[in-house]
């Protein structure tokens, strides 16, 4: 008897939690969020078709959470990460997608912005981890504003090189990188950097670089200090500097920092290689 007892209550136990669950609403994305997508979506077309066309507005349409590349926090229904990478559209960046203050994950890469310039207000989503603008063909200088993604671990500005136009991707100057003090990988690979004399300095800020890539960037040769020496982190472990026009001075900078370097890449970049090479672990 009180065995059965003990089951009837299980059993209405297990009920009562069954009917909680099915009436409790499910947590959607939120209004703002879906209304600063749908912003973003009036701003850019694809080469075949709606490449969007789940991002809608019918009721079978109207969760954003369940969109194409559009993921959402379980518990919040706040948009987390964006992945529109290699839908190879085309268009403008709407500024409503600031209101995605939640966002930690933008992968823009593989798309066609026709040669504009990265918006400045990319660098308002502050809670990023993660961007990835590699190969959109976006055009003219990297915003400043880049440097108050204080959260950002990955960046990936490579291939946006059009060197044949007035308008080629380039910077002037690197001064808002070390702001970014939480980054691992920087990848810059084809961005013009010919004027950023201090490219270096600003390289040895960044205390968690584990990747750097600065393939064919028209580095111009480091100008080595015994500051920038001490000061060099012994963090990375990847760094490509190939395709530049450097000097045998990398050297002294790399001798600083070869604790954990497990891969280099200077190739067509020096003619002499210096003796203390061997320095360098392998």
């Amino acid at each position: 008897m009180v065995e059965a007892k003990c089951c009837f209550k299980l059993l209405y136990a297990i009920v009562v939690l069954l009917v909680l669950h099915i009436s409790s609403p499910c947590i959607g994305c939120s209004e703002r969020d879906r209304q600063a997508l749908l912003a973003l979506k009036q701003g850019l077309v694809g080469d075949d078709g709606d490449l969007l066309f789940s991002w809608g507005r019918e009721a079978q349409n109207k969760d954003c959470c369940q969109w194409d590349g559009v993921y959402c926090n379980n518990e919040t229904g706040h948009v987390v990460k964006l992945d529109l990478g290699g839908m190879y559209l085309r268009g403008k960046i709407s500024p409503k997608l600031i209101h995605l203050q939640h966002l930690e994950y933008l992968d823009l890469s593989f798309n066609d912005f026709n040669g504009s310039k990265i918006p400045d207000f990319i660098g308002s989503l502050s809670n990023l981890i993660y961007l990835s603008l590699s190969e959109a063909n976006f055009g003219g200088q990297i915003p400043n504003q880049l440097g108050n993604l204080t959260h950002l671990q990955y960046l990936d500005l490579s291939f946006n090189e059009d060197f044949d136009s007035e308008n080629f991707f380039h910077a002037k100057n690197l001064n808002w990188l070390p702001n970014l003090s939480s980054l691992k990988h920087l990848d810059l690979t084809s961005t013009n950097l010919s004027d950023v004399v201090g490219w270096l300095e600003a390289v040895n800020m960044l205390p968690k670089l584990t990747n750097l890539i600065l393939q064919g960037c028209n580095l111009p040769p480091p100008i080595i200090s015994s500051v920038s020496i001490m000061n060099s982190s012994n963090s990375l472990v990847h760094v490509d500097l190939s395709l530049n026009n450097l000097n045998s001075s990398i050297f002294q900078w790399l001798s600083g920092t070869h604790t954990n370097l497990v891969y280099l890449d200077l190739s067509r970049t020096i003619s002499e290689v210096p003796q203390f090479l061997h320095l360098l672990e392998t």
